[in-house]
């Protein structure tokens, strides 16, 4: 497997999670606002959290764009690992990386799905996206 594509992938990889850091950061920041009936802040937030949704979505195409290149069987290996999973073994210390950066996105996004569920099912109850 052609190690300069896995070195972009892992690349994308760093700036999609530093994304998801500040996605959650920036939820929790909604859920203390909503707490003190800040709205106006809370409106501001939610621009900027998606602000940074957009740019996860904009690494995410990268990251398939280089995936694209690959023979069909790396494809799949590829995807794994990024998923965290590690089911196909890794062939090297990139591989390695990317599957250790895919579980820390996986585990920040668990995390702010639930801080965003929580927040829904405050502000909507049983009409939450969650029920």
């Amino acid at each position: 497997m052609e190690d300069s594509i896995l070195l972009e992938i892992l690349k994308e990889m760093q700036k999609k999670y530093q994304c998801m850091s500040e996605i959650e950061r920036i939820t929790r920041e909604v859920g203390e606002f909503l707490s003190r009936n800040d709205s106006t802040s809370v409106q501001m937030l939610l621009g900027m959290r998606q602000d940074e949704m957009d740019k996860v979505d904009l690494f995410d195409k990268n990251i398939r764009c280089l995936i694209s290149v690959l023979p069909q069987a790396e494809t799949d290996q590829v995807e794994y690992w990024m998923r965290g999973q590690e089911n196909l073994r890794p062939n090297g210390q990139i591989s390695e990386k990317i599957i250790e950066k895919g579980k820390d996105i996986q585990q920040i996004l668990q995390r702010t799905i639930e801080i965003d569920k929580y927040i829904s099912m405050r502000i909507a109850g049983t009409h939450s996206f969650y029920n």
